[in-house]
């Protein structure tokens, strides 16, 4: 099997069309987001043909990364190649507490390689309806944006600073209010909302529905488990939960580090 080798931004189509090979399907804009904020690591396939496998690191400052997108195609499947990219991914982490969501399939390598289950993070999706916006929330402006990534550092336990500054200038709404704050963006057919911090279920639902407002597309947002009752007044407004919620897992910690009580919402699966 080839060297595992970091990709550029050139090799995308390689990425997407390893995806489908596993019939997944992620955006463009994520992965254009992944790239500038994160490393990706792949290994060509012996035959020629596009990647082998491929996997996603996304180190926050000295503390944390998170790791995703750990694909392999299927003629290569069973031979190694996963547990190979995880151990690389967690080389490249160095001593750094890592996390990741698990696929049914991934969980096992997962599992031997020390992660152990921190948590749930439950994919949700589809029309929302929303009304308008409350007096407590309001538009973010670039003056917010320190107060911002200072309250992100303390729920997620890392400076993830430069992620965030790749996002906030994409961003479509990006909406604050006393102790939390929402980012939607677009990605393909989807308005994402992500990250979300609050300090109550009630500031965050009205920092889910302002962020929402105004949507052209269906909204995305992935809850971890901070104030579980989101999860039913959210289908109750149009989104439809996954199938099954996924685990979240870490690395080098009992728990993933932060204030996660008050984090409702991650940039992306593959980001933390």
């Amino acid at each position: 099997m080839n060297d595992i080798r970091l990709l550029g931004p050139e090799d995308l189509p390689l990425c997407r069309r390893l995806e489908s090979d596993r019939e997944w399907s992620t955006d463009e804009a994520k992965w254009r987001l992944m790239f500038e904020a994160g490393e990706v690591y792949a290994v060509d396939a012996p035959d020629g043909d596009g990647l082998a496998g491929c996997v996603v690191v996304t180190r926050y400052g000295d503390s944390l990364a998170d790791v995703g997108m750990m694909l392999v195609a299927g003629r290569y499947g069973r031979q190694g190649l996963g547990t190979r990219l995880m151990r690389h991914a967690l080389e490249v982490a160095g001593g750094r507490v890592v996390e990741l969501t698990a696929t049914r399939f991934g969980r096992p390598v997962y599992e031997r390689l020390g992660f152990r289950p921190a948590g749930s993070l439950t994919i949700t999706m589809g029309p929302l309806r929303t009304s308008a916006p409350t007096p407590a929330v309001r538009v973010a402006t670039p003056d917010d944006h320190a107060a911002l990534l200072g309250l992100d550092a303390e729920v997620t336990g890392a400076d993830r600073s430069k992620a965030l500054a790749a996002l906030l200038a994409r961003a479509e709404r990006t909406v604050v209010t006393d102790g939390g704050f929402a980012v939607a963006w677009n990605a393909g057919p989807h308005r994402v909302i992500g990250p979300v911090a609050a300090p109550s279920e009630e500031a965050a639902r009205e920092l889910i529905l302002a962020a929402a407002h105004g949507a052209d597309r269906d909204v995305r947002i992935d809850l971890l488990d901070a104030y579980p009752g989101l999860r039913p007044w959210l289908t109750g407004l149009g989104p439809v939960q996954g199938p099954a919620a996924l685990p979240t897992m870490v690395h080098g910690a009992d728990r993933h580090p932060g204030d996660r009580g008050r984090y409702v919402a991650p940039i992306l699966i593959s980001m933390g």
